[in-house]
């Protein structure tokens, strides 16, 4: 008489095969929900800076990638430090860093250490602008160590957030490309500080009534959502003004690439949660369960 039950070999690759395709998909969930994808964004806005201040790439070597190194980071620290406020906006990306927090952890380890050892491969410490670039590109592990202090302060953690990226990316190409500074460094740095501060607030938006239940103030949660996008789309189109007095009007198109680029991702991250289904979000109870 045949049996029902497959051989225990099929069994064993069909559970294989369902395990890679599970690891697969939390691996594609992780890289949007932690908004790893940012990390190319930094890149694009070294290129977008050293293009409007006239700075050769290859001047700018591997420091080009600095940026994306600790965004890494700090992107994928305050995404393991599960707050209130990320269980109530991001169940599915608190659910996700809580299963792999330990891989995460590791590969953390590893940026860190790549970026210590680029930064001093790559920026000129026997000069004064090296040594302050040195300084800025310790900023952003500052502002994260201090953030659920800033976040007390309605849209403080925001402006922290606008001004630490934005000085990282300036200080970046004026230390290791030989910008210098100049008064066009000082409207690339006030542009790019406009533009990720409307960022930061644009996706406050959609996060305003859990940032409301943990009493965590925002513009959005402030202004109501009609008029933050509206402030929005004004500190934007600032910023692009100011780079078209820096760079001209090709480096506002490559702007705009870069905003294409950010709009593309948040739409494919919005979708992969839509997509990953109530299955893979946390019970009720899984705050305490998971912390």
């Amino acid at each position: 008489m045949r049996s029902e039950q497959p051989p225990s070999s099929i069994r064993s690759i069909g559970s294989e095969s369902c395990g890679v395709a599970i690891a697969l998909r939390d691996a594609v969930l992780l890289f949007l929900t932690l908004s790893v994808w940012l990390a190319v964004a930094s890149v694009l806005m070294v290129g977008v800076t050293a293009m409007a201040l006239g700075v050769p790439f290859e001047t700018l070597g591997w420091g080009l990638y600095l940026p994306a190194l600790v965004v890494y980071v700090v992107y994928v620290g305050d995404r393991r430090a599960v707050s209130d406020d990320d269980w109530l906006n991001h169940p599915l990306r608190s659910r996700l860093v809580t299963r792999y927090d330990a891989p995460l952890r590791a590969t953390e380890s590893v940026a860190v250490v790549a970026y210590e050892g680029l930064l001093l491969a790559s920026l000129p410490l026997h000069r004064f602008d090296g040594l302050v670039a040195l300084a800025v590109a310790h900023l952003p592990f500052v502002v994260a160590v201090v953030y659920l202090q800033l976040k007390a302060v309605p849209v403080l953690d925001s402006l922290a957030v606008a001004v630490t990226w934005s000085s990282l990316i300036v200080a970046t190409v004026v230390a290791v490309g030989g910008a210098g500074l100049s008064v066009p460094v000082g409207v690339a740095f006030i542009a790019w500080t406009l533009v990720v501060f409307a960022g930061v607030e644009s996706r406050n938006v959609g996060d305003a009534e859990g940032d409301e239940q943990a009493d965590h103030g925002t513009l959005a949660s402030r202004l109501g959502a009609a008029r933050t996008r509206l402030f929005v789309v004004g500190a934007k189109a600032s910023g692009a003004g100011l780079f078209w007095v820096v760079g001209g009007g090709g480096i506002v198109v490559l702007l705009g690439c870069y905003f294409a680029y950010l709009s593309a991702f948040r739409h494919l991250t919005a979708a992969a949660k839509t997509a990953a289904g109530p299955s893979l979000l946390p019970a009720p109870s899984a705050r305490e369960t998971y912390r």
